[in-house]
């Protein structure tokens, strides 16, 4: 049914639980104020404008230059269309680019580190990219951990011994299985497969976090708050890297005055660790035709929430499963409830998203499955504190497709590596991107800097692996609920793989076409209705939405692409009812009343709800709803507003803080007049938020190692995971480089006391793009920077002699050479550790000095034409490198793509390896 009235598009919550929100502060090096405005939904539905302050990693590497509405003006044509292509990008070189920080993303970079150290090679650079504004932000917590891969990458990642060492790990206790009818829950014997002993209950996103710390203690370089929305190719066709999405994009598509052209990432090898149905792969899926030998991937919903529980109810690593009831016979999926930590428990839901029936909602199953008697006593008197949901690939073995392409490779969620009879992936995600770094690593040995690489090994030893083993002995587990034995048939047959075949059958069933294929006409099903939703155990989807921690600005561009709304309406509406708004976990998608278009409605977009399940890009009838990337700065956990301030050495698990709210604000209000807005006290450290950006900015240099209760006091701007303080390296590297300058400087002196906001503001008043503004070295002067010379010969006409807070100031020229320009405290540069390349020195690669003399001259005496610098050293000419030779010069060499026709899928042609084992080119069944 087409709603009355557009679902309330619904930013964040206004109050988000402190524990997750935070997981641990962030000590980094303050960077220069950076502007950008969020709304958000107070409790009153009024919405406020806040100003930023909080400096994420998405605007470091030069991603926030000023852009004057004059240059957005000459980027825009006629027809106010505007190109950002016209703007060129700028790019980094590294040796490995990950795209996704999860944990396979992670262990990958960890693992290259822990190879390149061992190597002495530690100016091997490895990035990672994460959307997410800090690691472990879109993850989902609540996990049980099989412990082989991390075991294998980090043996002392539980240690007593090792100070760094994770905490949040709660041994499994008990299984339970049960098979639920409406009131009971009955027990049957669940197969080996989920046999949790010697397992961990986690929070995934805590360890996803810490696990982004140790990658930073081995020099890897976690960029959070990066989107990668485009593959970048060489001229054969390979992989080159990945390119940053633009930001500062209107909703109407225009530039906005804080437009900013992405950045380009260019690596020797790219790995992608997107997460299941990465846009990303399904790019380069497409592009090489990854999956000319598998069988089409099917995937399931997952949806979860953390509550936290009565004491007395609480029951330390017991781990329930149970399948059946709420969902009908025709639909795959089951559900769980985890206990870990303090008092919480995970319970969620998987629904197959093969189901027919149109008019089910799987958020919808998920709130009844809580009121089921099982799940309900134990949630009674607790409190929710977070939901998500994420799609999951649940094709198996048979639906893995190949996982190197030339110049990168598939790791991960993004491969489908799930183990579905497990309900476990975590361990084959970090095993498969070890496995991927090991083949990056050697397969770089020795290589050019410009030659494509294609991992061959990375292939052969995943079917060496255990990964492919396990999946390879349960693939069959999956297809049999969709054949027409159904739910029962299913169980039955799994029962007998589990215990009795246990993979050895020879014979692999077979997924039945896409899951947007299995969905039927509306008119054909039953019409499923939702009970309303209590407030206590259930919730409507808005309040759950607001415990997601997503966030995205309003004004950008919608990032799911639907090509023609209104054909998009006349196909779906008539044959499905509104099947987006039931199967998207968040209100997304709506299908308003409207008389004056044809059936009665228009189709909505409610993109600010969309929590990043990918559901709508997989389940979709039409298949023409595209999921990309937001904007990449846009969707971060916590607030940008806000300062992060510890105190002395104290730090959460070593005892609570007898500060208060009131000792933090009485302490703070004795600097400027900025309004606070929110403080939040964890142990040790804690976050203040300010109504403006710029009294954030103002408190930092005042209050940074001020004294309070007899301690320093550390005030910094709140960013992603912050750097452990003990590990042996540069503890003040800085993460961001320093902001745009340039050399046209106007000196400005008889300044009163101020702030360099407000002599910016001054400086602006002639109506001149200021690039740059600085105060307070010398007592009364201070400067400002613009874009051109012409542009400071016009700010000293206009503003000399003027009148500034009661001061008459003076303004002269006071242009620097580049290299003598001085750098703010913000902007201090170290020399490049552990491989890291600021923004100034991408990797330069000098030349050799130049020797041309040796080429000058041919055996005849001919001159030659001059050659480029890049040339220097080149090898010996052959006579068809004569420019005046007749002779017809040989073919251009070409790349052989694996890939691509017309050669099949295979080897390039090389001399054989005495030591290598001849590639399998046999189908993976």
């Amino acid at each position: 049914m087409a709603s009355k009235g557009a679902v309330l598009p619904l930013l964040r919550r206004e109050l988000r639980p402190a524990a997750s929100r935070f997981s641990r502060a962030s000590f980094s090096s303050a960077a220069a104020p950076l502007r950008s405005s969020r709304s958000s939904v107070l409790a009153s539905g009024r919405r406020t404008t806040r100003q930023a302050a909080l400096f994420t990693p998405s605007r470091t590497l030069g991603q926030f230059r000023c852009f004057s509405q004059s240059l957005s003006n000459k980027l825009t044509d006629e027809d106010g269309h505007f190109d950002p292509r016209q703007v060129e990008r700028e790019s980094d070189e590294v040796d490995v680019c990950i795209v996704g920080g999860g944990p396979a993303g992670l262990a990958s970079a960890i693992r290259l580190k822990q190879l390149a150290n061992e190597a002495g090679n530690e100016e091997f650079r490895v990035i990672v990219l994460e959307k997410a504004g800090e690691i472990g932000a879109h993850i989902l917590s609540g996990n049980v951990l099989e412990p082989t891969a991390i075991n294998e990458l980090l043996p002392d990642w539980l240690s007593e011994d090792n100070p760094s060492r994770f905490e949040g790990a709660t041994p499994a206790k008990g299984d339970k299985m049960r098979f639920l009818t409406k009131n009971s829950a009955i027990p049957i014997p669940a197969p080996p497969q989920m046999n949790n002993h010697g397992n961990y209950i986690i929070s995934l996103n805590e360890l996803t976090k810490w696990l982004g710390e140790r990658a930073e203690e081995l020099g890897v370089e976690i960029y959070p708050g990066f989107a990668a929305s485009e593959l970048v190719y060489k001229p054969d066709g390979s992989v080159l890297g990945v390119a940053t999405n633009d930001l500062g994009i209107g909703r109407d598509g225009k530039a906005k005055e804080s437009f900013e052209r992405g950045m380009e990432f260019h690596a020797r090898i790219t790995l992608l660790a997107e997460g299941c149905h990465g846009s990303l792969t399904k790019q380069v899926i497409k592009k090489y035709d990854l999956r000319r030998d598998s069988q089409p991937q099917t995937y399931g919903i997952g949806l979860k929430e953390v509550w936290e529980i009565q004491p007395e109810k609480f029951k330390s690593g017991e781990i329930i499963h149970s399948m059946g009831y709420p969902l009908p016979k025709d639909t795959y999926g089951g559900s769980w409830l985890y206990h870990f930590g303090d008092n919480m428990v995970s319970i969620g839901m998987v629904v197959g998203l093969d189901y027919p029936n149109p008019w089910l909602s799987p958020y919808g199953e998920f709130q009844k499955l809580k009121h089921h008697p099982l799940f309900k006593e134990v949630l009674e008197g607790g409190k929710c504190i977070s939901y998500g949901a994420r799609a999951l690939n649940e094709g198996g073995f048979q639906s893995i497709p190949k996982c190197a392409f030339p110049g990168g490779a598939l790791i991960g969620d993004t491969a489908g590596f799930l183990n579905v009879p497990k309900i476990k992936g975590t361990h084959t995600a970090m095993k498969s991107g070890m496995l991927a770094a090991e083949s990056a690593f050697s397969a770089l040995q020795g290589k050019a800097d410009d030659a494509t690489v294609f991992l061959f090994d990375y292939e052969d030893a995943l079917r060496k692996s255990s990964i492919w083993k396990e999946l390879y002995e349960v693939r069959n587990m999956r297809p049999s609920f969709s054949t027409p034995l159904g739910l029962y048939g299913g169980i039955m047959y799994s029962g007998l793989e589990a215990y009795l075949f246990k993979g050895r059958t020879p014979w692999t069933l077979k997924h039945h076409g896409t899951d947007a294929a299995a969905t039927k006409q509306a008119s054909e099903c039953e019409k499923i209705e939702y009970p309303k939703p209590d407030g206590v155990i259930s919730f409507d989807i808005l309040t759950s939405v607001s415990r997601t921690g997503t966030n995205h600005e309003e004004d950008q561009p919608v990032h799911l692409q639907v090509a023609d709304w209104d054909k998009h309406k006349d196909i779906a509406w008539p044959k499905y009812k509104g099947v987006e708004n039931r199967f998207c976990p968040a209100g997304v998608y709506e299908y308003v009343e409207d008389s004056t278009k044809e059936h009665g409605v228009r189709f909505q977009i409610n993109a600010q709800n969309c929590i990043h399940c990918k559901t709508c890009d997989i389940k979709v009838p039409t298949q023409d709803i595209n999921w990309q990337t937001p904007q990449g700065d846009n969707f971060v956990l916590f607030d940008c507003n806000e300062l992060t301030f510890s105190r002395g050495a104290l730090r959460g698990r070593h005892g609570r803080s007898s500060v208060t709210k009131q000792d933090i604000e009485e302490h703070f209000s004795t600097h400027g007049s900025g309004k606070i807005t929110e403080i939040k006290l964890m142990n040790g450290f804690g976050f203040i938020e300010y109504e403006d950006a710029m009294d954030a900015r103002d408190v930092v240099p005042a209050f940074h190692g001020s004294d309070f209760k007899g301690e320093r006091l550390t005030v910094q701007f709140a960013r992603g995971p912050r750097r452990k303080e003990n590990f042996p390296g540069p503890m003040d590297r800085p993460n961001m480089p320093r902001p745009r300058r340039t050399a046209y400087r106007m000196m400005v002196s008889g300044l009163p006391e101020t702030s360099w906001q407000d002599l910016k503001d001054f400086a602006r008043g002639a109506g001149l793009d200021v690039v740059y503004s600085e105060t307070g070295r010398e007592l009364g002067r201070g400067f400002v920077e613009f874009e051109t010379a012409n542009d400071l010969k016009t700010a000293i006409e206009k503003l000399d002699g003027r009148d500034f807070k009661g001061s008459r100031v003076s303004c002269v020229a006071d242009i620097q050479p580049v290299d003598e320009r001085p750098f703010h405290e913000y902007d201090r540069r170290f020399p490049p550790p552990r491989g890291y390349s600021p923004r100034a020195h991408y990797r330069e690669r000098s030349p050799i000095p130049m020797r041309r003399d040796y080429y000058d001259r041919d055996g005849y005496g001919r001159r030659t034409p001059p050659r480029p610098r890049i040339d220097d050293y080149p090898p010996p000419r052959r006579p068809y490198e004569d420019p005046y030779d007749v002779r017809p010069p040989p073919p251009p060499p070409r790349y052989e793509d694996p890939y691509m026709p017309p050669r099949p899928y295979g080897r390039p042609r090389s001399p054989p390896r005495g030591e290598y084992v001849p590639y399998d080119r046999r189908g993976y069944w």
